[in-house]
């Protein structure tokens, strides 16, 4: 089906849009990344699940001043072109946002910077300019997407979806085109559309660009 066909993409975050992992970086130039990595380790060993890593994660971040976590997060590399892709996008007239279980607030800062148009992520309260253990995880991106869908009124058919981990499997199938950018797992390229590596988003755009 052309680009035209379609009016939402959705852009993951980590490993996705940043090309490192950009809250654990984040955690260990605060001086709390080994406790992140014992969460990572706990969730990978089976001993938590994936609302309880995002939960533990984030009450990590509780007390600290959101500029510097931001500041933190601004130093992760991202991909090239992010911008000038998103502008493309939006000249077919496609909604572009992100879809994440990072805190909402990484994705303002990426709505900032590179002209996203919206969200779907874990909520995690500020409140005078620190971060507070009010969390609302998102542990399940799919159901979010569902839900943005919905209250948007674009049915998930003629969303596109870009991702690179295992949580994003679940949105590939329920969307009606994905793209696994850069994934390290093979289930995550078998089960996308179409899978592709590269660091210039502009390419992603122009293999979207491509279909028929």
């Amino acid at each position: 089906m052309p680009l035209t066909n379609y009016s939402m993409i959705s852009f993951d975050v980590d490993g996705t849009i940043f090309r490192q992992p950009c809250l654990r970086q984040t955690a260990h130039l605060l001086g709390f990344g080994n406790k992140w990595d014992q969460y990572d380790a706990m969730y990978k060993k089976g001993r938590i699940s994936l609302r309880d890593r995002l939960v533990s994660h984030y009450k990590l971040l509780n007390g600290i001043s959101l500029a510097d976590v931001i500041e933190e997060v601004s130093k992760v590399q991202v991909m090239n072109n992010l911008r000038e892709t998103v502008l493309k996008l939006q000249g077919h007239q496609i909604k572009v946002i992100l879809l994440t279980d990072f805190p909402h607030f990484v994705c303002l800062y990426l709505i900032e910077r590179f002209g996203f148009e919206g969200y779907v992520a874990s909520r995690v309260g500020v409140k005078e300019e620190h971060i507070t253990d009010e969390i609302e995880p998102l542990p399940d991106k799919r159901l979010g997407l569902r839900k943005y869908s919905a209250w948007t009124g674009i049915p998930l058919s003629r969303c596109i979806h870009v991702g690179d981990s295992l949580n994003d499997v679940p949105v590939f199938r329920i969307v009606g085109y994905s793209v696994a950018l850069n994934a390290k797992h093979a289930k995550v390229k078998a089960l996308a559309s179409n899978q592709m590596e590269t660091d210039d988003m502009l390419d992603v755009y122009r293999h979207l660009q491509a279909l028929s």
